[in-house]
């Protein structure tokens, strides 16, 4: 089980864009403008700014996955969930918040 969600995000986000966000959030980012932690509100992961874009792998909640923000592009990728959650519920909800994550962007 696994499904990707993206949305179109142009221009795509700068470190500092996503650092001030992730402050306004209450998301604890520590590292850099090439690799770094986050966490907050019951979610942490892992990042790599790279030639290809921001990519970074996440857990929280009972969800894992990946994540990227490249030429326009992010994408959002469950790798698993708890069995006891609905994938279409869950589809949803994170395609509302990425809408909303991405709003606030830009």
């Amino acid at each position: 089980m696994s499904f990707t969600i993206t949305r179109t995000l142009a221009p795509p986000p700068s470190y500092s864009a996503l650092g001030k966000l992730a402050e306004k959030k209450n998301i604890l980012v520590t590292g850099n403008e090439r690799t770094g932690h986050f966490s907050g509100r019951g979610i942490e992961g892992d990042y790599d700014f790279g030639e290809a874009g921001l990519r970074g792998k996440f857990t929280g909640h009972g969800v894992t996955g990946e994540f990227y923000f490249a030429h326009g592009q992010v994408a959002l990728t469950v790798t698993d969930k708890p069995f006891w959650l609905p994938e279409k519920l869950l589809n949803q909800k994170l395609t509302e918040g990425l809408a909303a994550f991405c709003d606030e962007l830009g």
